[in-house]
């Protein structure tokens, strides 16, 4: 049979690797929850990055577009009843517009599409020609 004082160390050193094995299995618990949160959120930003770039990016587009040809339509036009501009002429003029300012050329079916429903005045397209504005000189 061991001495009391063998077994009461013994005993004590049992308890304290209990302990310490209680404490590696209460962090082991919290590690693996922080992971789990952290391939949550991933997957969550992975989700919102995947909305961004299929809804949001097109519409930030579209409107850098749209404000690109407003522009365009402030700073390099003149509303005149009598003014005429060809089509091809207006492009030109908004692509060199563009390139000077640097702003992103769009398509000239953009550009008119967006032209068509600007107001006060509204530009009339008629045979190839833009109606109700001329090019403001050396705007472009």
């Amino acid at each position: 049979m061991e001495p009391p004082d063998k077994i009461t160390t013994t005993e004590k050193k049992l308890r304290s690797l209990e302990q310490d094995l209680n404490d590696l299995r209460q962090g082991l618990t919290l590690v693996t929850d922080y992971y789990r949160d952290l391939e949550r959120v991933s997957h969550h930003q992975d989700a919102v990055d995947e909305v961004d770039q299929t809804l949001a990016k097109p519409l930030v587009d579209e409107d850098i577009e749209s404000e690109g040809i407003w522009r365009f339509h402030e700073e390099a036009l003149l509303a005149d009843p009598s003014g005429h501009v060809p089509c091809t002429s207006m492009s030109d003029a908004f692509v060199r517009y563009c390139q000077k300012n640097g702003r992103s050329v769009v398509d000239q079916d953009a550009l008119e599409f967006v032209f068509a429903h600007i107001e006060n005045p509204v530009p009339v397209p008629d045979r190839g020609e833009w109606i109700g504005y001329r090019l403001r000189p050396g705007s472009c």
